[in-house]
């Protein structure tokens, strides 16, 4: 009898276990910074957070993409930069507002090009499955923080860009020492991505009002295209992929008759 060659299918396995692993991780490290706007005493762990995102997107999960070498050696350098500029912007004094200019300017590029680097990953997932659902998840989440991580930037750059927060600060003393107001600001983004509209803060000078905009048009594109993966899962029927592991199956139950005859 022929044997089916097994290494394609048991790499396939490998390589479905490993993403299930990073959409996991990425859900687990947007958590973490949403939990950290919701305790002001915990919001050092929002930026770790977005650290260990950023770090997780465009250094670990770009190593199962199938995008040409070189456009992954840019998503990396950008990965790092956006890095080196939050923190560069969260440990200068206040008074320097133009510190966050390079980070609005990285995470803005950041959020967009792995949103679609992510969405392109879920399309290429065969069935709808628990990691299907959970990368998606995280990639809303995703598109909300980092909007609120952009806002915040911008407060700090023309203060008074959203009302009423004010970012009460100490002469001399960092972005981090006065970050509690961010949460606030990230609770903004969200009720932008969701299009909820509550009224309580307002964008009031125009880059603030086309940020929101922005967030608010990005929120219900990015739901909108996945859905239609989904929808095109549950449309498509696997076939091809369900005989070719009932095949392997089969193959791997004949190995271990031989070896027991």
């Amino acid at each position: 009898m022929q044997r089916i060659d097994l290494k394609p299918v048991r790499a396939n396995r490998r390589q479905s276990r490993r993403t299930d692993q990073h959409h996991k991780l990425l859900l687990l490290f947007t958590l973490i910074v949403t939990i950290g706007f919701a305790f002001p005493r915990l919001i050092w762990a929002t930026h770790v957070g977005y650290t260990l995102i950023a770090f997780l997107l465009t250094q670990v999960m770009v190593g199962d993409s199938d995008a040409p070498s070189w456009s992954d050696k840019i998503y990396r350098g950008l990965g790092g930069i956006a890095i080196a500029a939050m923190w560069v912007w969260l440990l200068t004094p206040v008074e320097l507002i133009y510190s966050g200019v390079p980070l609005a300017l990285s995470w803005s590029v950041l959020v967009s090009w792995s949103i679609i680097r992510l969405v392109k990953r879920l399309a290429s997932e065969p069935v709808v499955n628990e990691s299907l659902l959970i990368g998606a998840t995280a990639g809303y989440l995703h598109i909300g923080i980092t909007a609120g991580l952009v806002m915040s930037a911008l407060e700090t750059i023309q203060p008074g860009s959203f009302e009423p927060l004010v970012v009460e600060s100490i002469h001399g003393s960092n972005v981090l020492a006065t970050a509690e107001v961010f949460s606030s600001i990230n609770y903004f983004s969200f009720v932008c991505l969701t299009t909820v509209g509550f009224g309580d803060i307002n964008p009031i000078l125009p880059l603030a009002r086309m940020v929101s905009i922005g967030t608010s048009v990005a929120g219900p594109l990015y739901l909108a295209a996945v859905m239609g993966v989904l929808i095109g899962r549950f449309a498509a029927k696997p076939v091809f992929s369900d005989k070719r592991e009932e095949s392997a199956e089969q193959s791997d139950q004949e190995i271990v008759r031989d070896r027991n005859s």
